[in-house]
C-alpha cells in the first residue's frame, strides 16, 4: 500500500487524523467508518451464504416445490421464493402499501454454480479494495427496444449511470419497488398497466424520483403526469445533452433524501420510517397512516415547500379530486394533534396556494415545553406562514 493510500480512511477515503506516536496504524477516520466496514464484511459473508433452495410458499399443506431464486427480507424475516412466487409477493406488498425502504431483496445463487471464496480471502479483499463512489442507478420502463438499447449505451457512456430496463408496466413496477434505483425513466404507453398507473402505485410505497419520457405531448397528459407525482415530464425526441441535464437536476433535488436514515430527529420530533412511530420529546404521537405519510414527507424535506399534488400522491396515492381541499383537511387534523405537544402545529407552515413546509425547531421557534405567547403588537391570525401574511395585510390596512 502506498503512502497516499495509507493516510486515508479505508471506508470513506477521507484523510486520517494525525497518527499517535505509539500503537497500531489507524485504518479508519472514526468509529462510524469502523462500524460501517464491519457491517460490510458481515453483509459480504451473509450474501455469499444465500444460495438457492426450495421455495418457501406453502398453501394448505401444499408446497410450491420449485427452486427459490430470490430472498425477500421484511421485518428481519427472510423468505425464499421462486420467480413466480417472488413476483406475486412483490405485487401483494405494493398493493398493501408496504414501503420500499422496509423491504430488501436478494437474488440467490445456484448451489452447483456457487463457488464461495474462503472467508479469510473475502475479508482481505474487502479491506484492500479502495473505496469507490457508487454510480447512480437508472431504471428505464420502456416497451420500445430500440429506445431502450440506445439509452443502455448512452447513459452509462455519457452520464456514468448504471442502467437497467423493464419492458412492461408490471415488471417495471416490481423492479422499481424491489431494486430501489436512484431514478426511473417511465414511458406512458406501456403494455399491461400504463405509465400513469405505474406511477400512482409506485408513489404509495416509494419516493424514488420519476421522469416521464414519452411521445405524448398533449397538455392534459403533462398535467396528469405531474399530478400523479412525476418529477419531470419530457417529450420525445430530446437531445441526450438536455436529457442528462434534466436527470442531473432531479437527482440533485433528491440528493438530500437519497441515502436518508430511517430515523429523523431534530431535537423535539423523532420519526422512525421503519416502525411508523412518531415521538415528540419522548412521548408517542398517535397518527393515522395518512397523517404519518404526510408528516414523513414534510419532515424529510424540512425547509422545502411540498406542493398539494405531491402530498396527495405521497399520502393517498391518488392524484384525482380536489388536491388542496383533501390535503388541507388532513393537515388540519395533523396540526391539532401537534398543538397538544411542545412542537406545536405552527411547525407546519402554509404556503398559500402552493402547499406546506415543515420548519425544524431551530428555524421555527426555540424548544419549549409550553407554547410561546402571541406577539402583543401583531396578534397571530392563523397558522405559520398564512398567519404572518394575514398579519402583514392587516397592518397595511391599519396604516
Amino acid at each position: 500500500m502506498d503512502d497516499a493510500a495509507a493516510d486515508r480512511c479505508e471506508e470513506c477515503g477521507s484523510p486520517l487524523p494525525t497518527p499517535a506516536k505509539v500503537g497500531r496504524r489507524r485504518r479508519y477516520c472514526s468509529d462510524t467508518c469502523r462500524s460501517a466496514a464491519r457491517r460490510g464484511r458481515r453483509r459480504a459473508e451473509n450474501v455469499s451464504a444465500l444460495t438457492a433452495g426450495p421455495c418457501a410458499t406453502d398453501i394448505a399443506g401444499h408446497s410450491c416445490g420449485r427452486t427459490a431464486r430470490f430472498a425477500i427480507v421484511l421485518n428481519r424475516r427472510e423468505t425464499r421464493l421462486c420467480d413466480t412466487c417472488y413476483e406475486t409477493a412483490l405485487d401483494f406488498l405494493v398493493s398493501q402499501g408496504v414501503s420500499a425502504s422496509d423491504v430488501r431483496t436478494v437474488r440467490l445463487t445456484d448451489r452447483d454454480t456457487a463457488q464461495p471464496q474462503p472467508r479469510s480471502q473475502q475479508q482481505t479483499e474487502a479491506l484492500v479494495q479502495p473505496p469507490t463512489r457508487r454510480r447512480p442507478r437508472v431504471l428505464m420502463i420502456e416497451d420500445d427496444e430500440t429506445v431502450a438499447t440506445a439509452m443502455g449505451i448512452l447513459l452509462p457512456r455519457r452520464g456514468g449511470y448504471e442502467f437497467s430496463h423493464a419492458r412492461d408496466g408490471s415488471t417495471g413496477l416490481r423492479e422499481a419497488y424491489a431494486q430501489r434505483p436512484d431514478l426511473v425513466l417511465l414511458d406512458i404507453m406501456l403494455p399491461g398497466i400504463d405509465g400513469i398507473e405505474v406511477l400512482r402505485r409506485l408513489r404509495s410505497v416509494s419516493d424514488v424520483p420519476v421522469i416521464f419520457l414519452t411521445a405524448r405531448s398533449d397538455d392534459q397528459d403533462l398535467v396528469i403526469g405531474l399530478a400523479a407525482g412525476a418529477d419531470d415530464y419530457i417529450v420525445k425526441p430530446i437531445s441526450v445533452t438536455e436529457l442528462l441535464a434534466r436527470m442531473a437536476r432531479v437527482l440533485r433535488r433528491h440528493g438530500s433524501t437519497e441515502n436518508q436514515e430511517p430515523v429523523y430527529e431534530d431535537g423535539l420530533l423523532r420519526l422512525n420510517s421503519l416502525s411508523a412511530e412518531v415521538h415528540v420529546v419522548g412521548k408517542p404521537l398517535q397518527l393515522t397512516p395518512i397523517e404519518f405519510r404526510l408528516l414523513n414527507c414534510l419532515v424529510r424535506n424540512a425547509g422545502k415547500v411540498q406542493p398539494f399534488e405531491h402530498l396527495l400522491a405521497t399520502a393517498w396515492s391518488d392524484p384525482g379530486g380536489q388536491a388542496s381541499t383533501r390535503v388541507k383537511f388532513a393537515v388540519s387534523r395533523l396540526r391539532r394533534k401537534l398543538d397538544a405537544t411542545p412542537l406545536g402545529g405552527d411547525a407546519i407552515v402554509s404556503a398559500r396556494g402552493i402547499g406546506y413546509v415543515y420548519r425544524a425547531p431551530s428555524t421555527s421557534r426555540p424548544p419549549s415545553t409550553s407554547r410561546p405567547a402571541a406577539d402583543a403588537e401583531t396578534p397571530r391570525l392563523g397558522h405559520g406562514h398564512a398567519g404572518r401574511i394575514l398579519d402583514i395585510l392587516n397592518n397595511r390596512e391599519n396604516t
